[in-house]
């Protein structure tokens, strides 16, 4: 099979990824519900390190890459000359609260000229702010108050499961902005970010398992988009049955909010809540766009009873689920806040189903 990567490249597998309501195996951003991305020239192969998002910058003079010895990061990488962001954002904050993330709003901006380096970062010095770079490895935040930002992180080959971003020790503070996750070496058992205690702002997720899989409290996920999850018909992690791929896992913890996302090309569910390992609260989805899975937003109570605080609002759905026009599933135990929510072209209100 063809790395859907680098295509100059192969590797036996004896597994076949999909890509969630896709149409073919080659580029993930080619599926169902996100337009493909034919004006981003990406660094997945080595001389291509500087993304362009616009046809008539492709032309430009080109720059020498500049590559990162591996080892542990825990200083300031600076990289002078970074474009600001094409998009105009707004002034409180640098977010706008909107449900139209896509590839113009998200990811790396435009012109920016990435530095490479190959390797894992383990970032254990507080306030270290990473900047401009193309990570060929996985990231392990122990430290306070980490940002990320202007990066790609393509993570590596991994032999259990793994995040792109790994935050289990709920180091507080961290940010990741004008950022994208997209592995480079697919797998069942690749995530997008584990944890808790972060805000992702403008990030681009694709191409893995579950986009995010927050494990704790205080997680804000702005302006985003989640999109083309990675999916198998027979996926080891499920004793040989179909991933869960989510856009969004949720285990435990309180205060997570989502909004001005968009939400697509899951296969079980645009969020999941679990409870898997303890109580979920004041959970908010407001002002996105979500798509795909069984039911969008599917709820489990488990032995941990009612979730409590939970708000739906001002949200726009698809048609694209497995059960028909079932955007929201819940217990009737746990009482959601829903208001304003319609689903896609009909404008058709949004109720929840029992489950």
């Amino acid at each position: 099979m063809t790395d859907h990567i680098s295509r100059s490249h192969r590797r036996p597998l004896t597994l076949t990824p999909q890509y969630s309501r896709g149409i073919h195996q080659h580029h993930p951003a080619l599926h169902r519900y996100d337009p493909p991305r034919p004006d981003l020239t990406r660094a997945d192969l080595p001389h291509a390190v500087r993304l362009e998002r616009t046809r008539t910058r492709r032309n430009s003079s080109a720059r020498t890459p500049v590559f990162v010895a591996a080892a542990t990061l825990a200083v300031l990488i600076p990289l002078a000359g970074l474009a600001a962001p094409a998009q105009a954002y707004a002034a409180s904050g640098g977010v706008i609260r909107m449900a139209t993330a896509s590839a113009g709003t998200t990811g790396v901006p435009s012109g920016t000229t990435l530095r490479v380096h190959n390797g894992d970062l383990n970032i254990t010095k507080a306030g270290t702010v990473i900047s401009g770079l193309d990570i060929r490895g996985l990231v392990k935040i122990n430290a306070i108050n980490v940002t990320i930002k202007n990066s790609i992180i393509r993570g590596r080959s991994v032999s259990a499961p793994a995040a792109l971003v790994n935050n289990l020790g709920g180091r507080s503070g961290l940010k990741i902005i004008d950022s994208e996750l997209y592995p480079s070496k697919p797998s069942p058992d690749i995530n997008g970010i584990y944890g808790y205690n972060f805000t992702l702002t403008r990030v681009d997720i694709h191409g893995v398992i579950d986009g995010v899989h927050v494990t704790g409290s205080n997680v804000t996920i702005a302006n985003s988009w989640l999109h083309g999850n990675l999916h198998y018909s027979s996926d080891p992690n499920q004793g040989g049955k179909p991933s869960h791929d989510d856009s969004i896992q949720i285990q435990k913890g309180s205060n997570i909010k989502v909004y001005g996302s968009t939400l697509s090309g899951s296969h079980n569910a645009g969020v999941q809540i679990t409870q898997d390992t303890g109580d979920v609260s004041n959970f908010s989805f407001t002002n996105n766009f979500a798509d795909g899975g069984a039911c969008t937003i599917n709820v489990a109570q488990k032995s941990y009873g009612p979730i409590y605080g939970t708000v739906v609002t001002d949200n726009k759905f698809g048609r694209n689920t497995r059960v028909a026009n079932c955007a929201i599933i819940s217990p009737s135990t746990t009482k959601i806040s829903t208001a304003r929510n319609y689903y896609t072209p009909d404008s058709q209100t949004v109720t929840v189903h029992g489950g």
